[in-house]
């Protein structure tokens, strides 16, 4: 019986994750106003039925599209600079290199994010998710800008820099965009740091 039970539970959760790869691509493709019931079936090519299944309303339906793609690409990142966690000052490079690959290798999903996170701005129920990642996010850059306001600053001039990139009618190589973004995570903190005998102030003339 239990393993009856547990093999439910696998189908249920593949099940899932199907109709939320398919809800990415459709809010990707056509953005987050088509995200539907309907349009999520013919995308991952099932009943309607078995999509209101796992997601009665629509509004569930965008709340866990957003986390799905938001865990996606957050979580390999979060892989990342954990792992890089002995030498904080690689923060910047390995937060550059990965948003150079968040536009070519992953691009699907984090179109898909940005969707979502623009409709937060009329969307209540989207607004927990979003302030969710963008403390996660500010949560890796903490240690390497050594204050979590300013974390959550830089955290969200990154997405600003991505989201520039990914709207432009002829968009930059990727590369600089990953330049840009170490630069910026670089410089917030520089500009903290209080000037030394080791490190004179701006010059302003």
């Amino acid at each position: 019986m239990q393993q009856k039970e547990d093999g439910r539970l696998v189908r249920g959760a593949a099940r899932r994750t199907l109709l939320l790869d398919a809800a990415v691509r459709v809010v990707a493709g056509a953005g987050s106003g088509s995200l539907t019931h309907r349009a999520v079936a013919s995308e991952a090519q099932v009943s309607i039925a078995s999509v209101t299944y796992h997601f009665p309303s629509i509004g569930e339906l965008r709340r866990e599209t957003l986390a799905h793609a938001g865990s996606s690409i957050g979580l390999e990142l979060a892989d990342l600079v954990l792992a890089a966690s002995v030498s904080v000052d690689d923060t910047p490079d390995i937060c550059g290199d990965y948003a150079a690959r968040l536009v070519i290798e992953r691009r699907v999903e984090t179109a898909a994010v940005f969707e979502l996170i623009i409709a937060a701005g009329h969307d209540e129920d989207l607004r927990p998710v979003v302030a969710l990642y963008n403390g996660l996010l500010a949560d890796l850059l903490t240690p390497y800008e050594r204050d979590r306001s300013r974390a959550l600053t830089v955290a969200a001039a990154v997405q600003g820099l991505l989201l520039v990139h990914l709207s432009a009618a002829f968009p930059t190589d990727p590369r600089q965009l990953g330049e840009a973004v170490a630069d910026l995570i670089r410089r917030y903190r520089d500009e903290a740091i209080p000037a030394g005998p080791d490190r004179p102030g701006r010059n302003l003339n």
